[in-house]
C-alpha cells in the first residue's frame, strides 16, 4: 500500500491536473454506479450512457475546476495548515461550491442535449437543496483536509468522500423536477 501511495504522489507532483482528472473520473464512475444501483435500484436497467456522461463531466469539468479552487486558495493564503488559514480557504471553497454543483448540472444537461430552460428549472428548484447538502458534507471534510492534509494529497482524500457525494449528486442531477415544484411555478407565473 505504501508503494502505491508513493507512486500516486510521484505522478501527482508531475501531472497534477491529469492525475486529478483520472481519479475524479473514477470517483464519478463509482458514484453513478452507487446512484443507479443502490439508490435508484435500476439493476439491469442501468443507463450506461448516463454513467459515461457522469464520468465525462467529472473528468473535464469537476476535476480541473476543483483543482483550480484548491490551488487558488493555497496561493491566496499559503500552504499553512494553521486554523486561521484553513478557515479562510474554507470560505473561498464555500464561495465556489454553488458553481461546482450548478456547473455539473449545466454540463450534464448540455451533454444530454436538454434545453437551457430545463437547466434553469433544475437550478431554481433543485440547486439550493444540492448546495445545502454539499455544505453539510464538504465543509467538515474541507476543514479536515485544510487543517491536516498537505495540498498534494487533498484531491486524493476528498475523492473518497466524493464517491458517496457523487452518488447523491448524479441522482439529484438526473432525477426529474418534482410535479409539486412545477405546479408552484405555474401558479407563480399565473399570479404575475
Amino acid at each position: 500500500m505504501r508503494a502505491l501511495v508513493q507512486l500516486y504522489t510521484s505522478v501527482l507532483k508531475k501531472h497534477q491536473i491529469t492525475t486529478n482528472m483520472f481519479t475524479t473520473g473514477t470517483v464519478f464512475l463509482l458514484g453513478d454506479l452507487i446512484s443507479q444501483q443502490l439508490i435508484e435500484e435500476r439493476g439491469k436497467e442501468h443507463q450506461v450512457e448516463r454513467t459515461v456522461r457522469s464520468v465525462a463531466v467529472g473528468t473535464v469539468y469537476i476535476a480541473p475546476f476543483v483543482t483550480f479552487i484548491y490551488n487558488f486558495a493555497d496561493k491566496l493564503f499559503g500552504p499553512s495548515l494553521a486554523l486561521k488559514a484553513a478557515l479562510r480557504k474554507m470560505a473561498v471553497i464555500a464561495m465556489f461550491s454553488p458553481l461546482t454543483s450548478a456547473g455539473y448540472i449545466a454540463v450534464n444537461n448540455l451533454f444530454q442535449g436538454k434545453p437551457v430552460s430545463e437547466t434553469l428549472q433544475k437550478w431554481r428548484y433543485d440547486l439550493p437543496t444540492i448546495v445545502l447538502n454539499g455544505y453539510k458534507v464538504w465543509l467538515p471534510t474541507h476543514f479536515f483536509l485544510l487543517t491536516v492534509v498537505p495540498l498534494r494529497h487533498r484531491m486524493f482524500i476528498s475523492n473518497f468522500v466524493g464517491v458517496l457525494w457523487t452518488g447523491y449528486l448524479t441522482y439529484a442531477a438526473n432525477k426529474a423536477i418534482s410535479p409539486e415544484n412545477l405546479d408552484k411555478q405555474g401558479t407563480q407565473d399565473e399570479g404575475h
